[in-house]
């Protein structure tokens, strides 16, 4: 047999009261009217079910990437801080195969960009962009060379 502590019996019996929806027994001044316990029915009656027009705020959605071709790589840094993106995400490489990306490269033009522009832009996702010199050189490939004596497919 288990015997409950008599500080126990009176906080279940006034639970089992609350579950069944009585009113509390203890007793009560003449003068001052009996209050009923909070339940658990009254507790759940008065929270409302969600609703539509109640939902948390969505997230903000993914950022898009620009459309940086044709900009220079400082102009492309702008760009991103004026998006509140970090500049720091963006990395440059050459995009020619025999041309060496100097330490300096702000005035370099933006040939092409991974990802694309209009694509999502994932707070994770570092933006590489490639650069030529001059904005000309964009469109001048001798299979990924900007200079076809360099390409090894060329024949003299």
């Amino acid at each position: 047999m288990v015997r409950n502590p008599r500080r126990l019996a009176p906080s279940v019996l006034v639970g089992v009261l609350a579950l069944a929806g009585c009113s509390d027994s203890t007793p009560t001044d003449d003068n001052t009217p009996a209050t009923a316990p909070a339940t658990v029915e009254s507790s759940t009656a008065t929270a409302s079910p969600p609703s539509a027009t109640a939902t948390a705020p969505a997230p903000p959605p993914d950022a898009v990437m620009p459309a940086l071709h044709s900009r220079t790589y400082e102009q492309a840094r702008t760009e991103f801080s004026g998006r509140d993106l970090s500049p720091a995400r963006l990395t440059a490489a050459a995009q020619h195969k025999d041309v060496a990306l100097p330490r300096d490269h702000d005035d370099w033009y933006i040939c092409d960009t991974s990802p694309r522009p209009g694509a999502p832009l994932p707070a994770t996702t570092t933006v590489t962009v490639r650069l030529a010199q001059d904005f000309s050189d964009c469109t001048t490939s001798f299979n990924g060379y900007l200079y076809e004596e360099n390409d090894p497919a060329s024949t003299p």
